[in-house]
């Protein structure tokens, strides 16, 4: 009788009506793409606390649409200083900012972190030193998985001594980086994610319309 049930329950499985048992997972990126996810960011090397918060930075997914064989995302960054939009497009793992009349900037390549995980670009030698989980004060995961990411280090071509780390996370990307300091022979931390969560844009008021006769 076990046997018989252990056939039927594969035969469902592979059955027309039991399809989304057998579809894969969603591959994931290692960039923000969910509309309206909105990510606040601060300098912790900054020892004022009213100071790192003036500095704090907001980037909110604006618009995630396909775009061929991937997916174009319009971000919305805002801070004291001002607000301005980037526009990206993910494919095949891989990240690129886009401009107009060229092919854009290379963030990470395609096939990252997986198949490629040494590439140059921006003038820096970029490669995965390897994944870690994240420590992110008053960000809380629902599977530890979502908060294990990969550390990329960057070394300017043309100064050695320029070095830099960043931790991406899953549908998240960059939520930590950090600076060499040549001096004391330490990383530090000049960029962390401390908020996250989902926000609408208010609608625009509507306008009024004042009915009644005139004699």
């Amino acid at each position: 009788m076990k046997l018989a049930a252990l056939g039927a329950a594969l035969v469902m499985a592979i059955s027309p009506g039991c399809d989304r048992m057998l579809t894969p997972a969603r591959p994931r990126v290692y960039a923000a793409w969910e509309e309206g996810l909105t990510l606040g960011f601060e300098d912790p090397s900054q020892a004022d606390a009213g100071l790192r918060t003036r500095s704090r930075q907001t980037v909110r997914v604006k618009q995630s649409v396909p775009s061929g064989g991937g997916t174009l995302v319009t971000k919305t960054f805002a801070s004291l200083n001002g607000q301005w939009e980037t526009r990206v497009l993910q494919q095949d793992g891989g990240v690129r900012l886009l401009a107009d009349g060229t092919t854009g900037i290379l963030l990470l390549p395609e096939g990252f972190p997986d198949r490629v995980s040494r590439w140059q670009a921006r003038g820096s030698f970029n490669w995965v030193v390897g994944r870690a989980t994240a420590e992110l004060p008053g960000i809380r995961f629902a599977d530890h998985a979502d908060a294990v990411g990969v550390w990329v280090e960057s070394i300017s071509a043309s100064d050695p001594a320029d070095r830099t780390r960043t931790l991406y996370l899953p549908d998240l990307g960059e939520v930590e980086s950090r600076a060499w300091d040549q001096s004391h022979w330490r990383w530090v931390t000049t960029n962390l994610l401390v908020t996250r969560g989902f926000t609408d844009v208010p609608a625009p008021p509507q306008a009024t319309t004042t009915h009644g006769s005139s004699q």
